[in-house]
């Protein structure tokens, strides 16, 4: 099975004065800031039914709808979220000029690995990405972060 994960390393020329900070506690921050809004934009384009291009999601199959209606659960957006797990196993951790998004290896409530189940998820929806808007908003992180806690912050 292929990884669940995103690895944002690099991040456009920002890597070298990253690591010029390891260690610091700013540069655990930034990488602490992407991580976070990294997730929480996949997990809000995906709770209102979008790929990582916009478009809406396919619909369920008549079966998984019905199976969702019985259980109660809504069917009048394709969410990928039945019972929250998969979402709450989504986490990030920071390296060294890099950040890695991925869901902790921990089973939903069937019994299911949540990785796994994020795996088959994504083939069918594509969810677990970055999208040209959130790439966008991550620069705007750096670019705010250099600014407003380094070149203030040092006077400079």
């Amino acid at each position: 099975m292929a990884n669940t994960e995103i690895i944002l390393d690099g991040l456009e020329g920002f890597k070298k004065k990253i690591e010029r900070l390891s260690g610091s506690l700013f540069a655990n921050r930034l990488l602490q800031e992407i991580g976070m809004f990294a997730m929480k934009s996949i997990k809000e384009r995906t709770i209102r039914g979008k790929d990582v291009h916009g478009e809406s999601f396919r619909d369920y199959s008549p079966s998984y709808s019905l199976f969702r209606q019985e259980k109660g659960y809504q069917t009048s957006t394709v969410d990928l979220n039945l019972t929250g797990s998969m979402f709450s196993s989504m986490t990030y951790e920071t390296e060294i000029g890099s950040v890695k998004i991925f869901f902790m290896n921990t089973q939903d409530p069937s019994g299911s690995s949540n990785p796994e189940k994020a795996f088959y998820l994504h083939e069918d929806r594509e969810f677990f990405a970055l999208s040209s808007q959130d790439v966008e908003g991550i620069k705007d992180i750096i670019n705010d972060f250099y600014f407003n806690k380094l070149l203030k912050g040092y006077g400079i």
